[in-house]
């Protein structure tokens, strides 16, 4: 099948054409150079700033799956399962602001988009606002270990039969008009927005070294729901090999650059030393190993 919500595929650039991807069964705008990569983002910012007042961010992915899902939700729909897990995040969210020994200089309402930059499964999807770096996470591989997922690894893929692309979700979510002129913070009927870079102090380093954003799809009655598909309005493939390429071997482009270690991010310091759920539902604050 085809993907109803790209709406790159009547977009005419060089070096790029719509196919669809044999594995996911999806339509992607594959594009052969760079030029064409960056053309293809700044279309859909453009339109979809004029046409929906929304912006546009990106997520690199390894592969393409048939739903997009947070990381607090996946495996249950939007029902009891939904509302179980929520509240068990919303009753740890509740704890750490009572004690106070963590967060407090970030307000309430963006500390959940935070910890889950940081590894905490919540009700948000991680993206960033920064194509280059969106292609890094679709070269690599996450590898984890430990309980719950205690411990993250990222690997370079390697060129081949099981690694042939590197795809690129452009995701379209509230932008703009701050809520309760809270910088960084955007919300409408059908979406919502975090950019951390603005929303929470620059001791917490890794949302600026990796340009962190945070989207998460509305229900009606403005609830987080299970299924975030509706936001992507346009995939983007490559060949791994050029993905690669393009990157290079720059020192600010290795997980010790884009994952700054404690000793120099003292938010993310902070957390290690506070955060500790207490159940396997929430995950845990990861401990990047390189």
């Amino acid at each position: 099948m085809t993907h109803i919500l790209n709406h790159l595929s009547t977009l005419t650039i060089a070096g790029a054409r719509t196919e669809v991807d044999k594995e996911s069964g999806l339509e992607v705008l594959h594009v052969d150079n760079s030029h064409a990569l960056v053309q293809a983002a700044g279309y859909l910012k453009y339109k979809q700033a004029r046409e929906h007042k929304k912006g546009v961010f990106f997520r690199g992915q390894t592969k393409l799956y048939s739903s997009l899902t947070p990381s607090l939700l996946r495996g249950v729909n939007d029902g009891p399962p939904n509302v179980k897990r929520r509240a068990r995040l919303n009753d740890f969210l509740a704890k750490i602001d009572v004690e106070k020994r963590v967060l407090r200089n970030v307000n309430p309402s963006c500390r959940e988009a935070l910890l889950q930059h940081y590894g905490i499964r919540t009700t948000w999807i991680d993206v960033v606002d920064n194509v280059w770096i969106a292609l890094w996470f679709a070269c690599h591989e996450a590898l984890s270990k430990g309980w719950p997922e205690q411990y993250l690894h990222f690997e370079k893929r390697i060129p081949g039969v099981k690694a042939q692309y590197a795809y690129l979700l452009l995701l379209s979510s509230a932008f703009f008009e701050p809520v309760d002129s809270q910088p960084g913070h955007y919300r409408d009927e059908r979406s919502e927005t975090i950019d951390l870079r603005v929303a929470v102090p620059s001791h917490f380093v890794r949302p600026h070294a990796q340009h962190g954003v945070l989207v998460r799809r509305l229900s009606k009655s403005r609830l987080p729901v299970s299924d975030c598909t509706p936001l992507i309005v346009g995939t983007v493939r490559t060949e791994l090999t050029n993905a690669l390429d393009w990157l290079g071997n720059a020192s600010t482009l290795v997980p010790h650059s884009i994952f700054p270690p404690a000793f120099y991010d003292s938010g993310y310091l902070e957390l290690l030393r506070g955060v500790m759920p207490e159940h396997p539902d929430l995950g845990s604050i990861h401990r990047i190993q390189p």
